[in-house]
């Protein structure tokens, strides 16, 4: 019989999802980059801009959710200058999107040479509308995605793999546990060549 508690207990151990992207995302910026601007797609209202003080910090997102919001959609916002940004996260959007090919193709023109691209999604998570649900991703999707970048890395990371996931609201289906508990995050970081 699996020890539930024992099972949280060994997740609690372990840094956040965002605190995980944070520290793969820096490894690469400080190897490429000293500052510059920071795109960050879909921050709703816990933006990263404290983990990267050296960067002038923007947020797009479809509605204004922070003070530098660029309301926007990322499959299409024609409105922002190319070649805007030296450094573009996001975390938790691209299974949101419903053209997410449209998304890659706009990061791609508002990223500078020698810019740095992070993404952070799912390969499989619960049924989580947001207010849609579409897709999942592995490391090489999402990678074909962003042909044209130089890849410097596409991972999985498995951390929250047997993660009680059940959230109120959330939608079947569930395992023998009553939750969806396969959660198995994809990483894609590129940089503009």
């Amino acid at each position: 019989m699996l020890d539930l508690e024992l099972l949280e207990e060994k997740h609690k151990k372990h840094p956040g999802r965002t605190q995980r992207c944070v520290k793969l995302a820096k490894e690469y910026v400080q190897l490429y980059l000293k500052g510059g601007r920071l795109l960050e797609v879909g921050a709703q209202h816990k933006p990263v801009s404290k983990y990267f003080p050296e960067f002038e910090y923007a947020n797009m997102d479809i509605r204004k959710t922070l003070e530098n919001t660029i309301i926007g959609d990322i499959t299409s916002c024609q409105h922002v200058m190319s070649q805007s940004f030296d450094f573009i996260f996001s975390v938790d959007v691209f299974e949101h999107l419903r053209k997410p090919w449209k998304a890659a193709d706009e990061i791609k023109r508002l990223i500078k040479p020698g810019g740095i691209v992070f993404i952070s999604t799912v390969f499989s998570w619960r049924y989580h509308p947001s207010p849609i649900d579409f897709w999942r991703f592995s490391p090489a999707g999402l990678e074909s995605l962003f042909e044209g970048l130089e890849t410097l890395e596409a991972s999985w990371d498995y951390v929250e793999r047997r993660r009680q996931s059940k959230l109120a609201g959330a939608h079947e289906p569930l395992d023998e546990l009553k939750g969806w508990r396969e959660n198995i995050r994809v990483n894609y970081v590129g940089i503009c060549r």
